[in-house]
């Protein structure tokens, strides 16, 4: 099946101007004609009234038929209508007596002769000048009658001057040229004004057919729907400009394009375009978003912003956290205990019974000395248990982490995320502390954990004595993504401060180069039933 060639928008563009142009023009030219001809034909009707008037007062005309029109005076009248047919360009001057006999005529054979319409000729005898078009001896002509009167007021006789209908056809094509050439010129103006247009939106539409920006269009809109991230372009007054289907699932109140975006969301949105070209997280009506903004450069009519929701999933990853940060104390744990069970093993398949009998109840004295310490400050058995198996972690990395003795934490009634989310505290706290006194001489972890009754907080100290940092470094280890310890890393204390700062808590940082480091944090903590 043959495809139905598309026609070129250039050719349609030029047809239509051109149509537009020839129906313009022609039904003017029609119009005009007809004026042009009306106005001729008025002007021919005052020529001829003024030139018979004027033949019937001159006086060879008025005294040849005053005389009795004598041959002598017949050759005058002829002579003088033949003067006047030429000066004043018309095709006839016939003078008539009362008796409506020619005394001049443009066909020398007609003089003497009765007028071929007496008819026509009549009412001039009665005083009545007239037009009239009548077949003649020259043909289809168009005169005006007038009659002579003599000297006492009588009438003698008739003037007739015309033109044929065929002077009078030239006269009016002759009247018509200039409009003719006027027409034909608004032709080739439209025809090349048609071009040129057509060139123009060409090129205003990149050179692309109609169909196929109707189809580059439909694709644009199918990609943008099929994002998983919003898309927001807004112009310099802040006019929506374009959005997409997920932007308006993300933020219902958002608008629609031609609407003036609201002054909450740009602040949100749009104000890290001035920062870098990185990513960045912000939040807005309590739900967080990744987004990333950039100004369009060309041309320079606004922005650009691509977003998307990281809530459910920053929460996923947080409880996620929790679990690497349990786990990692348990697998301490279990290290620990492994040791001790690989000691005794040994022991045993050398025989030495009564040292195993003897390493058993030390093991077990150690254990409850420090199972039995930290369960005694800390009543919940998940964070016991977590910070033993913190204590093991740091002990495998030759640190000591010491639990101070006015740590108190009641068994508390609080839900799992709380819980996991006081894990992801004093987990990264610890692991930020074992890191920074990794290569100092004294490797020593202090950790407060005390929980405030009265404001129903957790209060969590933890100082230690690693390299420090100076104190223009405060705000920016609380950015996500900034550290001192290389790439891929400084996600630990802004994921601490992302908490702390969710439930009005408070941080205080203070630190010295090569002194150590004191993070104090306050927890507002939800207990169920109060």
């Amino acid at each position: 099946m043959h495809r139905i060639k598309k026609v070129p928008l250039q050719l349609i563009i030029i047809a239509i101007v051109l149509l537009a142009t020839v129906i313009s023009l022609g039904t003017t030219g029609i119009l005009l004609q007809q004026v042009i001809e009306s106005n001729e034909r008025q002007i021919i009707n005052l020529r001829l009234k003024n030139i018979a008037q004027m033949a019937a007062k001159d006086s060879t005309v008025v005294n040849s038929l005053s005389s009795g029109a004598s041959q002598a005076d017949r050759s005058a009248v002829q002579s003088y209508a033949q003067r006047l047919t030429k000066s004043e360009n018309i095709d006839f001057v016939v003078v008539l007596n009362s008796d409506l006999v020619r005394l001049s005529h443009p066909n020398v054979k007609q003089i003497g002769k009765k007028f071929s319409s007496p008819r026509d000729a009549a009412p001039t005898l009665r005083g009545q000048s007239h037009f009239s078009k009548k077949m003649g001896i020259l043909g289809l002509g168009y005169r005006y009658f007038v009659p002579v009167y003599s000297d006492t007021h009588n009438i003698i006789g008739v003037v007739s001057v015309g033109l044929t209908e065929d002077t009078i056809s030239q006269s009016i094509k002759t009247a018509r040229r200039p409009i003719l050439m006027g027409l034909i010129i608004g032709l080739l103006i439209g025809i090349i004004g048609s071009i040129l247009l057509a060139k123009r939106l060409k090129k205003v539409l990149l050179n692309m057919e109609p169909h196929v920006i109707a189809k580059k269009l439909v694709e644009k809109n199918t990609i943008e729907n099929s994002m998983m991230e919003g898309l927001l372009v807004i112009d310099d007054d802040h006019t929506i400009i374009a959005t997409n289907s997920m932007a308006n699932q993300l933020l219902p109140d958002i608008g629609h394009v031609g609407d003036k975006l609201a002054v909450a969301i740009y602040q949100t949105f749009f104000t890290v375009i001035s920062r870098d070209n990185n990513t960045h997280r912000v939040v807005f009506n309590a739900r967080e978003y990744l987004c990333s903004a950039a100004k369009l450069t060309y041309p320079e009519v606004g922005a650009l912003v691509l977003f998307r929701d990281i809530t459910d999933l920053k929460e996923i990853v947080e409880e996620l956290d929790g679990t690497k940060q349990y786990a990692q104390a348990l697998r301490a744990q279990t290290h620990e205990f492994m040791n001790k069970l690989q000691a005794i093993s040994g022991l045993i398949e050398l025989n030495k019974y009564d040292q195993v009998m003897a390493l058993i109840p030390q093991l077990t004295n150690d254990y409850h000395q420090n199972v039995g310490y930290v369960t005694s400050h800390i009543k919940m058995p998940v964070i016991a248990g977590f910070l033993i198996g913190k204590i093991n972690y740091a002990k495998e990395h030759e640190v000591s982490l010491i639990l101070r003795e006015t740590s108190s934490m009641p068994e508390l009634s609080i839900s799992g995320k709380e819980i996991t989310n006081v894990i992801k505290i004093v987990g990264n706290l610890i692991d930020n502390a074992v890191d920074a006194v990794a290569f100092q001489n004294t490797q020593t972890i202090d950790l407060l954990i005390q929980y405030d009754e009265d404001g129903r907080a957790l209060i969590i100290e933890i100082i230690d004595s690693g390299i420090g940092m100076p104190i223009e470094q405060y705000d920016l280890i609380l950015s996500a993504g900034f550290s001192t310890k290389g790439a891929h890393r400084g996600y630990g204390l802004a994921t601490i401060n992302d908490i702390i700062m969710a439930h009005q808590g408070f941080i205080d940082i203070n630190s010295e180069p090569n002194k150590g480091t004191r993070i104090y944090i306050e927890y507002p903590l939800e207990i169920r039933g109060a």
